[in-house]
């Protein structure tokens, strides 16, 4: 009895979707770029999440207005300007230029280096420590001895 409720809220989650989809009266192409704009426009209430997935009143309108606009015919590149002129940049979730370079490239480039650096240190550091001991345990004490009477 268990293995029927996910398939049941699978089934539940894809008939909402498709109803809301249908909903719109979207075509296929449309339906595509909508979803495609709701999931790289971000939420400008809270600056965390994409439209699609945030249900703030802003997010809410959004939606409405990327509706609207991609059933006029507006391309994506014309409803990302429309955006990106009234909030910034900021409202893409993958903002054009070199981010990419600082968020992917950059910390991989730091760890390889980091860890080079520790592969060429550890030698030295190991050649460093000095070889253990060879006197015996009584000599020590007595050595001990000998110290703490002196001090008196």
């Amino acid at each position: 009895m268990r293995p029927v409720v996910p398939v049941m809220l699978v089934a539940l989650t894809l008939t909402a979707t498709s109803q809301a989809l249908e909903g719109r009266n979207f075509t296929a192409v449309e339906a595509e770029r909508y979803d495609r704009l709701t999931h790289e426009l971000i939420a400008p209430c809270c600056w965390r999440e994409p439209i699609a997935i945030h249900r703030s009143p802003e997010a809410v309108q959004m939606l409405g207005e990327v509706e609207e606009l991609v059933l006029e015919g507006h391309s994506e590149a014309e409803i990302k300007n429309i955006y990106v002129s009234r909030y910034g940049p900021r409202i893409l979730a993958d903002p054009p230029g070199n981010a990419w370079y600082w968020l992917y490239v950059i910390p991989f480039a730091l760890l390889v280096s980091l860890l080079l650096a520790a592969l060429v240190r550890l030698p030295s550091l190991v050649a460093r420590t000095p070889p253990p001991s060879n006197a015996a345990p009584g000599h020590l004490l007595a050595q001990v001895r000998t110290e703490t009477d002196n001090s008196w």
